[in-house]
């Protein structure tokens, strides 16, 4: 059974995003210019807020039944539809840096990489 708090790794994975994102968005910040943090603070939220939302998608589809689960199945699209748009935007008007907003974005795959690497579950 999932268990509502998604465990241990899950948090520390979050961690991880908040991290690998805010901390490069604090240095740029001081170092550079607001266009970067701004970047690397944005693709850290975005892709931060998917996790969460794709962790409550899953563990509603494996509580759901039927015509519950394909509703899921529908929002998680849209879901994804909606973070395409908001990226598209922030590109669109010029909020932020876009390697910066990549490397944000990245900060998920970095984090799974390094919660990995760091806590394996095979010791």
């Amino acid at each position: 059974m999932i268990t509502s708090d998604g465990g241990p790794r899950l948090r520390r994975i979050k961690l991880w995003i908040l991290a690998l994102s805010l901390i490069p968005a604090g240095v740029s910040l001081a170092f550079s210019s607001g266009e970067y943090a701004a970047g690397f603070t944005l693709g850290g939220v975005l892709i931060l807020l998917n996790f969460i939302g794709t962790e409550r998608a899953i563990q509603n589809f494996v509580a759901g039944d039927g015509a519950g689960r394909a509703l899921i199945a529908f929002l998680q699209f849209f879901k994804l539809g909606i973070t395409g748009a908001v990226i598209a935007g922030i590109l669109y008007w010029n909020v932020a840096s876009p390697i910066a907003m990549i490397l944000g974005l990245s900060a998920l795959p970095t984090g799974l990489m390094f919660d990995i690497f760091f806590f394996p579950v095979n010791k």
